[in-house]
């Protein structure tokens, strides 16, 4: 059985493991931000927070900790951390990915008004012409046509002697 840690190395193990949750938030929400917020991207985070968790905590644990070994208050101020780190750092996160977003589209955008959008709505015009034009002709078309197909009735069909 393991000996009492005193409490102010267990105070050190307990802000070594809230900084250990911390730093699982961050990467967590850094790879959140990355690859999107699709089912399949939340889950495979999701997993691999606990997996990636659980292998840094168990290091901690016996290279850092006292005792030596993990301990239920480190596991819970990890998680707590954690939890704590992810509500207050959402919707930080959320207007930093807004603007990060918005910084990356801008030049996009930029470019469509000034320059692409002038392009389609000429080009758009102009086929709007073409077409109209064309389909002018082809009433025309079948107009003269319809006229031919009418009998001239200035002819005689037959010999009227």
């Amino acid at each position: 059985m393991v000996g009492g840690v005193p409490v102010g190395l267990a105070l050190r193990d307990l802000f070594y493991a809230a900084g250990l949750g911390f730093l699982l938030c961050v990467g967590y929400s850094a790879a959140r931000m990355l690859l999107g917020s699709g089912k399949a991207v939340c889950f495979i985070c999701d997993a691999a927070v606990l997996a990636v968790g659980a292998l840094l905590y168990r290091s901690a644990a016996m290279s850092r900790f006292y005792a030596g070994q993990p301990r239920w208050y480190t596991l819970a101020g990890c998680v707590l951390c954690f939890l704590a780190s992810r509500a207050a750092l959402e919707p930080l996160l959320s207007g930093v990915e807004a603007f990060v977003r918005w910084c990356l589209a801008w030049p996009f955008v930029m470019l469509w008004r000034a320059v692409l959008r002038p392009f389609a709505g000429a080009v758009s015009a102009r086929f709007q012409r073409v077409r109209t034009a064309h389909s002018a002709g082809r009433v025309k078309k079948s107009r003269a046509a319809r006229k031919k197909r009418l009998q001239n009735s200035g002819r005689v069909l037959y010999n009227s002697k």
